[in-house]
């Protein structure tokens, strides 16, 4: 069973070997964000147990333990049939409007960051769509043996979320953009914080309703010097 001490370390790991250039970082959340459902969620609800709703709610299901816990759920199933359904439901699932558009702009012009606590190969197959960098995807990772899912490989809960941000700003200004509560962490730790459509109270600095006020507020920040 994975530690979070080996967690941590792994994700350390990670963290370095992400490709970046420049002196400023944008990280974006990824499900219900660039894409409008939990694309994460429907994926692994499909090859998942049911839920213990209050094993879960013991646990809390943004913590280490909960996500160990949800992943769980899908041990034991077979890893080419899960990959079947990653791939038909991402293909399925439409891009947050305007969101494909700037990220494609976006990267080529800054180093952009996903940091997600859902899967990350799950994101991976609908970020592939705009040629986005597989190494600049943090994300949960699956361990895969036999043929089957065996175990968590990584798992990135709101704290570490946190952890990520502050090991990032060491050298860069980090601009993050997300939604939810489980963003707050990650946002709060943020130089320039970013809420999309969010109905949270004072989530980020800038709460916007569109993809095109994102892009605005972006290049509208002052570079770091």
């Amino acid at each position: 069973m994975l530690s979070e001490e080996d967690n941590l370390a792994l994700l350390s790991q990670r963290i370095s070997e992400l490709s970046l250039r420049g002196n400023t970082l944008l990280l974006f959340d990824f499900d219900e964000l660039v894409v409008p459902i939990h694309l994460t969620r429907e994926v692994t609800q499909k090859v998942s147990k049911p839920v213990d709703r209050n094993a879960l709610d013991r646990l809390g299901s943004c913590s280490f333990q909960g996500i160990r816990y949800l992943n769980s759920l899908a041990y034991g199933y077979d890893f080419e049939e899960y990959k079947k359904i990653r791939e038909e439901i991402a293909k399925q699932t439409a891009w947050t409007n305007g969101f494909d558009r700037i990220l494609r702009s976006l990267q080529e012009e800054y180093s952009v960051v996903f940091l997600s606590s859902g899967i990350k190969d799950i994101c991976q197959e609908k970020l592939n769509e705009i040629g986005f960098d597989s190494r600049n995807i943090l994300g949960g990772e699956f361990k895969i043996e036999g043929g089957q899912i065996i175990d968590s490989n990584l798992i990135i809960s709101d704290e570490l979320k946190g952890f990520v941000i502050k090991a990032l700003k060491k050298d860069f200004k980090i601009i993050a953009v997300g939604h939810s509560l489980g963003d707050k962490i990650m946002l709060d730790n943020a130089d320039v914080s970013i809420s999309v459509n969010s109905e949270i109270p004072n989530l980020a600095k800038y709460n916007v309703k569109f993809a095109e006020d994102v892009l605005k507020i972006i290049r509208n920040e002052p570079p770091i010097h």
